[in-house]
């Protein structure tokens, strides 16, 4: 039989892919694939062969491309089944000496890479007998323009205030596509049957929910045992609920906690609260990541920006046939401190003067790292290439002894490049179309290609290496510079500049001078730039501690167009109380009437002091960063967080300062929940701690 289906998820089903379609009428159709994933080893014929005889599993032999040898080596492939794979793979592992390779790509991936497949992909199927004998994709990840099936969505979510891991739930809320119900009592066996219920009759593909993988997945697990009843979470023939434990972790400087997960099989659950990408690019971003990764949607909802990236290089160096290593394998070569002091700089930046501006331009490279790593060919593989060695155009990096291969393009630039292009439509059609759903993709993408360059310097990062992160940063040196003396020369000040961004000023410029700049710097430098805008105002900032002294990316500016742009401010704090951030905006709002930013400065006050602000508008939120019994000092977080006993570092809590100078110290703070005051002289330091960030040059 052969049908058009939309593939909307595979999951490992006893020693077998289980794959769930959906027609574009919606119907359901799920098959059993009997796939087995495939391991290379680099070791001893003597090895292998008493490997295959202990574990009666055969091995061919073939050749593939190594990494970092630059060159095809021999090694001996095995195919496994599903249910063996991780233990075989975890045995080899341990064997020191012999490599593995390709252990890091799941039997699922390494199925959807092998056919060319991606969640939510439009496929022709062939199949007898519930058994999936053929799959083609006819749809492409980098279409901008693609459709997607009918699915069937609920959301479950606590109806509560702050987090709802912490703080006391009023009940239960459940929207379907027709009702919404409330439900204000979950501790008795109706709640639980109603649940069951509703996912019975609504039968659901997708269950959103508001911390659904720490807390109510576990809860309608528990609560179901222990009132006896069949809640289907998973679809009806396929109970398992797969768990996997929470871990706190450092990343970049800072303490990350994240939470325990918990996957469906036969539906598809995702916990706003524990996706990144849901977070800051909605469904339709998290959606445009699955497809470019080939991640189910459940994985890609809960992995980081980076470790998108990283599956993106995975899919392109497993297509054009390398062996991708369990372990990174390419260490920081020697060098001598004169020489990392040349090329371990970072970005450049120009400090701008303490002051109030008119009339500067700000104009960007557009994703100025990623372009360089795509059209300098940066990339582990083709770093100093042997077969580039004495060619004498080879173009070197500034400041460094590195180049890049010019014959064959590398797997970093092979992995961005698309997605420059498909962030450049994207963009493209949101000016002319202004669709929501191309600024969610555009901004999923540019995630992804941030944490790109972070990536090449990462230790364990198995495509980067410090050399191609140190290349990149220079080239970006060479490019600002020339930038700059471009736009000197040109008559233009620089005002400020930071990385890929120039702030430029000329006496009496227009847009179309600033414009005319553009296209002198792109057609020299090759890159392509933008004009962020035309400040209508910009005043920026001094340092805090002393008022003469200048700093990066601390100001507040106004467009042309009224937009507003803060760096620095109060405004962009994560733990600014809603109310302090509403006020600061509406003084920027009003950044030429000083009359009426001081009405608004009382006004404020006045609120505070009469209790007219809702609890939840001045809660502050705070990650702690260690074990309650590390803190040496009694802060008002610590505080705060030592009354939640199953609080983990990288946690968030979310408070109301209730009384500041209580000597009892569990009533400085509380919970949002259980604030029934709040302290308005300390609120009131914060309005004039906003306030003088803004009028310090006034």
């Amino acid at each position: 039989m052969n049908n058009k289906y939309y593939l909307l998820d595979t999951f490992v089903y006893n020693d077998l892919l289980l794959i769930c379609f959906i027609s574009e009428q919606g119907e359901k159709l799920f098959l059993y694939k009997d796939f087995k994933p495939t391991l290379y080893i680099d070791s001893s014929y003597g090895f292998i062969k008493n490997f295959s005889l202990r574990f009666k599993i055969p091995f061919f032999v073939t050749y593939k491309r190594d990494i970092y040898k630059k060159e095809n080596i021999k090694v001996y492939g095995i195919r496994l089944n599903i249910r063996n794979f991780y233990k075989i793979k975890r045995f080899l592992l341990n064997k020191d000496d012999i490599k593995v390779f390709n252990a890091d790509i799941s039997p699922v991936l390494q199925f959807y890479f092998a056919n060319n497949l991606f969640p939510l992909a439009k496929v022709l199927i062939e199949y007898e007998n519930n058994n999936l004998t053929k799959i083609k994709s006819i749809d492409n990840p980098l279409d901008t323009d693609y459709s997607f099936p009918p699915l069937d969505i609920i959301s479950i979510s606590p109806v509560c205030n702050g987090n709802p891991k912490f703080s006391k739930w009023d009940g239960v809320e459940v929207k379907t596509v027709d009702d919404t119900f409330i439900f204000e009592n979950t501790d008795n066996k109706e709640f639980y049957e109603k649940i069951a219920d509703i996912l019975v009759k609504y039968d659901p593909d997708v269950i959103i929910t508001v911390c659904g993988d720490p807390v109510i997945i576990p809860m309608l697990e528990t609560g179901a045992d222990n009132f006896n009843i069949n809640m289907p979470l998973s679809r009806p023939d396929m109970k398992k609920i797969i768990k996997k434990k929470s871990q706190t972790l450092l990343s970049y400087g800072k303490v990350v906690f994240r939470d325990k997960i918990s996957y469906l099989t036969g539906r598809i659950h995702i916990d706003i609260r524990n996706s990144f990408f849901v977070k800051h690019s909605d469904l339709n971003g998290l959606m445009e990541v699955s497809r470019l990764t080939s991640l189910p949607l459940q994985e890609a909802a809960r992995i980081s920006p980076g470790s998108a990236i990283s599956t993106v290089q995975l899919k392109v160096a497993y297509k054009e046939n390398f062996l991708i290593p369990s372990t990174k394998a390419y260490p920081e070569k020697f060098k001598r401190a004169v020489d990392l002091i040349k090329v371990d700089k970072g970005g450049i930046f120009y400090l701008p003067p303490v002051g109030n501006f008119s009339n500067v331009a700000e104009i960007d490279f557009f994703s100025m790292y990623p372009s360089i790593m795509s059209k300098y060919n940066i990339s582990v593989e083709t770093l100093n290439c042997s077969c580039c060695k004495n060619i004498a155009d080879k173009i070197m990096i500034p400041g460094t002894d590195y180049y890049f291969c010019k014959k064959e393009k590398g797997i970093i630039p092979k992995t961005v490049e698309p997605l420059l292009l498909k962030r450049k439509e994207y963009k493209r059609l949101l000016k002319y179309k202004k669709d929501k759903i191309y600024n969610d993709r555009q901004n999923a993408i540019k995630w992804m290609l941030v944490t790109c360059f972070g990536y090449l310097g990462y230790k364990n990062a198995k495509f980067g290496c410090v050399e191609a992160h140190e290349a990149t940063t220079a080239m970006g040196r060479e490019i600002l510079i020339r930038a700059k003396e471009i736009a000197e020369d040109n008559g233009f000040d620089i005002i400020y500049a930071i990385t890929d961004s120039l702030y430029l000023f000329k006496e009496g410029a227009l847009k179309e001078d600033y414009l005319n700049l553009i296209d002198k710097i792109e057609e020299i430098t090759g890159f392509e730039i933008k004009l962020e805008g035309i400040y209508r105002f910009i005043s920026f900032l001094p340092s805090t501690e002393d008022k003469e002294k200048q700093v990066m990316n601390k100001f507040y500016g106004i467009f042309e167009n009224g937009e507003i742009k803060v760096r620095g401010l109060m405004l962009k704090r994560r733990d600014t109380p809603f109310f302090i951030k509403r006020f600061q905006e509406k003084l920027l709002t009003y950044w030429n009437n000083p009359e009426k930013q001081k009405e608004l400065y009382d006004e404020a006050v006045i609120k505070l002091k009469n209790r007219e602000i809702p609890f939840k508008n001045l809660t502050i939120k705070k990650r702690i960063t260690k074990k309650i019994n590390e803190y040496k000092n009694k802060t008002l977080h610590s505080i705060v967080a030592s009354s939640l006993p199953g609080i983990n570092p990288g946690e968030s809590i979310e408070y109301v300062v209730t009384d500041n100078k209580s000597k009892v110290s569990e009533e400085r703070a509380k919970l949002v929940e259980f604030a029934d005051s709040y302290d308005d002289e300390f609120y009131i330091s914060l309005l004039n701690k906003a306030l003088n960030e803004v009028f310090i040059q006034k």
